[in-house]
Protein backbone atom coordinates (compact mmCIF):
# COMPACT_ATOMS: atom_id res chain seq x y z
CA UNK A 1 0.00 0.00 0.00
CA UNK A 2 3.00 2.35 0.30
CA UNK A 3 2.84 3.02 -3.43
CA UNK A 4 -0.35 5.05 -2.93
CA UNK A 5 1.47 7.64 -0.84
CA UNK A 6 4.20 7.82 -3.45
CA UNK A 7 1.61 8.31 -6.23
CA UNK A 8 -0.21 11.08 -4.36
CA UNK A 9 2.99 13.00 -3.66
CA UNK A 10 4.18 12.61 -7.25
CA UNK A 11 0.82 13.84 -8.55
CA UNK A 12 1.00 16.83 -6.25
CA UNK A 13 4.52 17.73 -7.32
CA UNK A 14 3.59 17.17 -10.96
CA UNK A 15 0.82 19.74 -10.77
CA UNK A 16 3.06 22.56 -9.65
CA UNK A 17 6.61 21.76 -10.64
CA UNK A 18 7.61 24.31 -13.29
CA UNK A 19 9.87 21.89 -15.14
CA UNK A 20 7.11 19.31 -15.46
CA UNK A 21 4.34 21.80 -16.12
CA UNK A 22 6.15 23.28 -19.09
CA UNK A 23 6.77 19.82 -20.53
CA UNK A 24 3.10 18.86 -20.72
CA UNK A 25 0.12 20.65 -22.18
CA UNK A 26 -2.51 22.38 -20.12
CA UNK A 27 -4.98 19.53 -20.57
CA UNK A 28 -2.55 16.98 -19.15
CA UNK A 29 -1.77 19.23 -16.19
CA UNK A 30 -5.50 19.53 -15.46
CA UNK A 31 -5.87 15.75 -15.68
CA UNK A 32 -3.15 15.35 -13.07
CA UNK A 33 -4.88 17.89 -10.84
CA UNK A 34 -8.23 16.13 -11.29
CA UNK A 35 -6.68 12.78 -10.40
CA UNK A 36 -5.29 14.24 -7.20
CA UNK A 37 -8.67 15.75 -6.31
CA UNK A 38 -10.39 12.42 -6.98
CA UNK A 39 -7.98 10.63 -4.68
CA UNK A 40 -8.64 13.15 -1.91
CA UNK A 41 -12.42 12.99 -2.42
CA UNK A 42 -12.32 9.21 -2.28
CA UNK A 43 -10.93 9.44 1.24
CA UNK A 44 -13.23 12.19 2.48
CA UNK A 45 -10.64 14.92 2.16
CA UNK A 46 -11.72 16.77 -0.97
CA UNK A 47 -11.11 20.08 0.80
CA UNK A 48 -7.47 19.07 1.36
CA UNK A 49 -6.52 18.80 -2.31
CA UNK A 50 -5.44 22.44 -2.48
CA UNK A 51 -3.38 21.99 0.68
CA UNK A 52 -1.57 19.07 -0.90
CA UNK A 53 -0.90 21.11 -4.04
CA UNK A 54 0.46 23.95 -1.91
CA UNK A 55 2.69 21.52 -0.04
CA UNK A 56 3.97 20.23 -3.36
CA UNK A 57 4.78 23.77 -4.48
CA UNK A 58 6.64 24.36 -1.24
CA UNK A 59 8.54 21.11 -1.77
CA UNK A 60 9.66 22.16 -5.25
CA UNK A 61 10.79 25.54 -3.94
CA UNK A 62 12.53 23.85 -1.03
CA UNK A 63 14.55 21.62 -3.35
CA UNK A 64 15.34 24.50 -5.69
CA UNK A 65 16.58 26.48 -2.73
CA UNK A 66 18.96 23.71 -1.77
CA UNK A 67 20.19 22.63 -5.19
CA UNK A 68 20.79 24.56 -8.39
CA UNK A 69 21.25 21.66 -10.77
CA UNK A 70 22.87 23.74 -13.50
CA UNK A 71 25.46 24.91 -11.00
CA UNK A 72 25.99 21.40 -9.69
CA UNK A 73 26.56 20.08 -13.20
CA UNK A 74 29.19 22.75 -13.87
CA UNK A 75 30.89 22.12 -10.54
CA UNK A 76 31.08 18.40 -11.32
CA UNK A 77 32.64 19.03 -14.72
CA UNK A 78 35.16 21.47 -13.21
CA UNK A 79 36.03 19.06 -10.41
CA UNK A 80 36.59 15.97 -12.55
CA UNK A 81 40.05 16.92 -13.90
CA UNK A 82 41.23 17.85 -10.41
CA UNK A 83 39.88 14.77 -8.67
CA UNK A 84 37.83 17.03 -6.42
CA UNK A 85 34.40 15.43 -6.84
CA UNK A 86 34.35 14.49 -3.16
CA UNK A 87 34.47 18.18 -2.24
CA UNK A 88 31.50 18.97 -4.48
CA UNK A 89 29.32 16.18 -3.10
CA UNK A 90 30.49 16.76 0.44
CA UNK A 91 29.15 20.31 0.18
CA UNK A 92 25.74 19.20 -1.09
CA UNK A 93 25.45 16.17 1.18
CA UNK A 94 25.83 18.58 4.10
CA UNK A 95 22.37 19.81 3.08
CA UNK A 96 20.81 16.36 3.49
CA UNK A 97 19.06 17.21 6.80
CA UNK A 98 17.18 20.03 5.06
CA UNK A 99 16.30 17.75 2.13
CA UNK A 100 14.91 15.15 4.52
CA UNK A 101 12.74 17.82 6.12
CA UNK A 102 11.43 18.83 2.68
CA UNK A 103 10.46 15.22 1.95
CA UNK A 104 8.86 14.62 5.35
CA UNK A 105 6.77 17.77 5.05
CA UNK A 106 5.47 16.71 1.63
CA UNK A 107 4.62 13.13 2.55
CA UNK A 108 2.93 14.23 5.76
CA UNK A 109 0.85 16.77 3.82
CA UNK A 110 -0.29 14.03 1.42
CA UNK A 111 -1.68 11.78 4.16
CA UNK A 112 -5.22 13.26 4.37
CA UNK A 113 -5.83 11.98 0.84
CA UNK A 114 -4.93 8.41 1.72
CA UNK A 115 -6.79 5.47 3.22
CA UNK A 116 -6.35 5.17 6.97
CA UNK A 117 -4.34 1.96 6.60
CA UNK A 118 -1.93 3.64 4.19
CA UNK A 119 -1.34 6.60 6.49
CA UNK A 120 0.45 4.23 8.80
CA UNK A 121 3.12 3.83 6.13
CA UNK A 122 4.17 7.50 6.17
CA UNK A 123 6.74 6.86 8.89
CA UNK A 124 8.38 3.91 7.10
CA UNK A 125 8.43 5.83 3.80
CA UNK A 126 10.11 8.82 5.42
CA UNK A 127 12.57 6.49 7.09
CA UNK A 128 13.28 4.79 3.77
CA UNK A 129 13.90 8.14 2.08
CA UNK A 130 16.27 9.12 4.88
CA UNK A 131 18.20 5.87 4.53
CA UNK A 132 18.46 6.26 0.76
CA UNK A 133 19.89 9.77 1.15
CA UNK A 134 22.31 8.47 3.78
CA UNK A 135 23.37 5.69 1.41
CA UNK A 136 24.11 8.16 -1.39
CA UNK A 137 25.86 10.57 0.98
CA UNK A 138 27.91 7.90 2.76
CA UNK A 139 31.17 9.49 3.91
CA UNK A 140 30.15 12.90 2.56
CA UNK A 141 29.25 11.60 -0.88
CA UNK A 142 32.20 9.28 -1.55
CA UNK A 143 29.91 6.77 -3.27
CA UNK A 144 28.37 9.17 -5.75
CA UNK A 145 31.74 10.81 -6.38
CA UNK A 146 33.27 7.44 -7.20
CA UNK A 147 30.29 6.56 -9.38
CA UNK A 148 30.77 9.67 -11.50
CA UNK A 149 34.56 9.44 -11.54
CA UNK A 150 34.33 5.86 -12.82
CA UNK A 151 32.01 6.77 -15.68
CA UNK A 152 28.73 5.76 -14.05
CA UNK A 153 26.48 8.23 -15.90
CA UNK A 154 28.13 7.34 -19.21
CA UNK A 155 27.65 3.65 -18.50
CA UNK A 156 23.95 4.12 -17.80
CA UNK A 157 23.57 6.14 -20.98
CA UNK A 158 25.47 3.54 -23.00
CA UNK A 159 23.30 0.74 -21.65
CA UNK A 160 20.00 2.64 -21.68
CA UNK A 161 18.52 0.34 -24.33
CA UNK A 162 19.43 -2.74 -22.31
CA UNK A 163 17.92 -1.23 -19.14
CA UNK A 164 14.77 -0.32 -21.07
CA UNK A 165 14.59 -3.90 -22.34
CA UNK A 166 14.73 -5.15 -18.75
CA UNK A 167 11.75 -2.95 -17.86
CA UNK A 168 9.83 -4.06 -20.94
CA UNK A 169 10.46 -7.69 -20.10
CA UNK A 170 9.06 -7.18 -16.61
CA UNK A 171 6.05 -5.33 -18.00
CA UNK A 172 5.33 -8.12 -20.48
CA UNK A 173 5.71 -10.81 -17.81
CA UNK A 174 3.32 -9.11 -15.41
CA UNK A 175 0.78 -8.13 -18.04
CA UNK A 176 -1.22 -5.34 -16.39
CA UNK A 177 -1.55 -3.16 -13.31
CA UNK A 178 -4.35 -5.38 -12.06
CA UNK A 179 -2.17 -8.46 -12.47
CA UNK A 180 0.67 -6.76 -10.59
CA UNK A 181 -1.67 -5.90 -7.71
CA UNK A 182 -2.77 -9.52 -7.47
CA UNK A 183 0.78 -10.79 -6.95
CA UNK A 184 1.71 -12.02 -3.48
CA UNK A 185 4.49 -10.20 -1.64
CA UNK A 186 6.92 -13.02 -2.37
CA UNK A 187 6.02 -12.85 -6.07
CA UNK A 188 6.48 -9.08 -6.08
CA UNK A 189 9.90 -9.50 -4.48
CA UNK A 190 10.77 -12.05 -7.14
CA UNK A 191 9.85 -9.59 -9.90
CA UNK A 192 12.00 -6.93 -8.25
CA UNK A 193 14.91 -9.35 -8.14
CA UNK A 194 14.43 -10.27 -11.80
CA UNK A 195 14.43 -6.62 -12.83
CA UNK A 196 17.46 -5.60 -10.79
CA UNK A 197 19.45 -8.67 -11.83
CA UNK A 198 18.74 -7.86 -15.48
CA UNK A 199 19.83 -4.23 -15.03
CA UNK A 200 23.02 -5.18 -13.20
CA UNK A 201 23.91 -7.73 -15.87
CA UNK A 202 23.53 -5.02 -18.52
CA UNK A 203 25.71 -2.55 -16.58
CA UNK A 204 28.39 -5.17 -16.07
CA UNK A 205 29.07 -4.94 -19.80
CA UNK A 206 30.52 -1.45 -19.36
CA UNK A 207 34.27 -0.90 -19.49
CA UNK A 208 34.54 -0.52 -15.70
CA UNK A 209 32.80 -2.71 -13.08
CA UNK A 210 32.11 0.19 -10.71
CA UNK A 211 28.68 1.26 -12.07
CA UNK A 212 27.36 -2.31 -11.97
CA UNK A 213 28.76 -2.92 -8.50
CA UNK A 214 27.31 0.30 -7.13
CA UNK A 215 23.93 -0.36 -8.73
CA UNK A 216 23.88 -3.79 -7.13
CA UNK A 217 24.72 -2.27 -3.74
CA UNK A 218 21.94 0.27 -4.10
CA UNK A 219 19.36 -2.32 -5.17
CA UNK A 220 20.31 -4.54 -2.24
CA UNK A 221 20.09 -1.57 0.12
CA UNK A 222 16.59 -0.71 -1.09
CA UNK A 223 15.52 -4.34 -0.84
CA UNK A 224 16.88 -4.66 2.68
CA UNK A 225 14.68 -1.78 3.78
CA UNK A 226 11.57 -3.31 2.21
CA UNK A 227 9.20 -6.09 3.39
CA UNK A 228 11.07 -8.39 0.99
CA UNK A 229 13.94 -8.62 3.44
CA UNK A 230 11.85 -10.87 5.68
CA UNK A 231 9.35 -12.32 3.22
CA UNK A 232 11.90 -13.51 0.67
CA UNK A 233 15.48 -13.23 1.96
CA UNK A 234 18.19 -13.15 -0.69
CA UNK A 235 20.45 -16.16 -1.01
CA UNK A 236 24.06 -15.11 -0.80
Amino acid sequence: MMWKLIIVTILAVGVLCDDIATAVNEQTTQQIRDTLKAQCKKNGAEDKAQDVENAAKNFVECVKGLFDFSTIKKEIEDAKPNGALDEVFGKYCAKSPQLKTCIHTLTTSATPCLEASVREQVGPINNGADQLIDFICYKDGDRIALFIAEGGPECFQEKSEGIRACAEKLKNNVGSVEAAQSLTLVEQCGKYDELTTCIIKSLEECSTPTPGNMAESLFRFVRKGSPCNKAAPLKN
